[in-house]
């Protein structure tokens, strides 16, 4: 009897011990992350990926879903019989839950057991767009926050339970709507706490054609890369400029920055600028960028930059640059050869991957976990989305599957 008492002290100890520790875990616990990551598709914000699905705005601004794994694309809808009709003049108001609308729209991602996205879906002011909140089934949608003087939403990306969002805005109007400029070139990154809504802003930058090409989040702390001429360069030297020869004047003009904002303490702070460089990507953090004179990573911790060794003589960029892990990938492609090489770089040490020809050739859209996303164009000669694993990708096997047909949707 006294061994069985002792037993049973023993157990309700034990589930004591359990219900306290699970407590503190659940009153203490740091901001969110075991959420599924998005990544926002690079030059289409509508569009985000994870390692086991796409989730993407079509033209009519249905949410889909594509399943990694089988390949199926799925309107993101589970309403019985409904005919997924998108917003138009004679359907003001879709009752379609996968549907979304307005003139500019991003970041609609699963986080948090609800469904967001960044939009507007009113008639209110054009500056103005809202974080909406909603079930995981697109049902019961609500404005959670508002984003003032923020006109077009260029990247998102939901992390810690904060959403990152990169904007930029062309024209200023007065208290009465109208447009009394409409070269205003801005842009910058807003955040937005998850737990009570509240609303971050960072600095602007300034100038023509001002835009942000990446953010970047880590511990508390943004990292984006910006884009702009030079404050001594005006709209009518860009368009001279531009009918000469757009991309050499765009080199020779263009000013690229990276910049990190720290949340808690409010603060914008410029890491570097750097001039006469070609297509400026963050990636985990750090600045990766070529010019004539090689490719090159600014490293945002010590503020060092240092050169890579890639040999590109003679050689041209095929697709934008890629991190996995410590891997590096990249693309180059021949002046008088038509055929593109696959590389991966770890180590300060170059590995060839793979060859393709310029017809069979893809770019790496994103790599999250074990599936990479590429554009390629297809046997019929279509451009397509499709996945390889990153198995295959470092075996130099490219047999992709197919999971959207970009022309199929024009």
């Amino acid at each position: 009897m006294k061994k069985k008492r002792i037993l049973i002290a023993s157990i309700i100890f034990i589930l004591i011990i359990c219900i306290v520790t699970a407590v503190f875990i659940i009153k203490n616990r740091n901001r969110s992350t075991s959420n599924t990551m998005y990544t926002y598709g690079s030059g289409d914000v509508r569009c985000n990926y994870s390692e086991d699905n796409v989730l993407y705005l079509d033209d009519s601004g249905i949410l889909h879903l594509i399943d990694t794994a089988s390949g199926k694309d799925m309107v993101y809808c589970d309403k019985p019989n409904c005919t997924h009709e998108g917003f138009s003049g004679s359907n003001e108001k879709p009752s379609c839950p996968a549907a979304f609308y307005g003139l500019e729209g991003a970041g609609t991602v699963l986080y948090n057991d609800h469904l967001y996205y960044v939009g507007n879906m009113s008639d209110e002011d054009m500056t103005v767009q809202y974080l909406y909140v909603m079930d995981s089934n697109g049902e019961n949608r609500k404005k959670a926050a508002k984003l003032e003087n923020v006109q077009n939403v260029t990247a998102v990306l939901y992390r810690d339970n904060y959403v990152i969002g990169a904007y930029s805005n062309r024209i200023e109007l007065n208290d009465e709507g109208q447009i009394v400029n409409d070269d205003k070139p801005e842009a910058g990154i807003f955040v937005i706490d998850l737990d009570n809504y509240k609303v971050y802003m960072s600095d602007k930058i300034t100038s023509e054609q001002a835009n942000i090409t990446d953010i970047y989040y880590e511990d508390e702390v943004v990292y984006y890369s910006t884009v702009r001429f030079g404050d001594d360069v005006t709209e009518l030297m860009i368009e001279e400029g531009a009918s000469d020869d757009a991309e050499s004047f765009a080199y020779d003009n263009m000013l690229n920055g990276i910049y990190q904002y720290d949340i808690a303490d409010e603060k914008t702070t410029c890491l570097t600028e750097i001039d006469h460089i070609n297509d400026l990507r963050l990636l985990d953090g750090d600045g990766y960028y070529s010019s004539k004179d090689g490719y090159f990573v600014f490293d945002t911790e010590s503020r060092q930059t240092r050169q890579l060794p890639i040999d590109a003589d003679g050689k041209t960029q095929y697709g934008p640059l890629k991190k996995s892990g410590d891997f590096l990938y990249y693309a180059l492609s021949e002046e008088k050869s038509d055929e593109v090489t696959y590389y991966r770089l770890k180590d300060d040490k170059s590995e060839e991957l793979m060859k393709l020809s310029t017809e069979k050739a893809f770019s790496i859209a994103s790599i999250c976990g074990q599936s990479v996303y590429v554009t390629y164009t297809n046997d019929n000669g279509k451009l397509c989305l499709g996945v390889i694993s990153l198995d295959e990708l470092n075996k130099g096997v490219f047999e992709p599957k197919e999971l959207r047909c970009f022309d199929d949707e024009e």
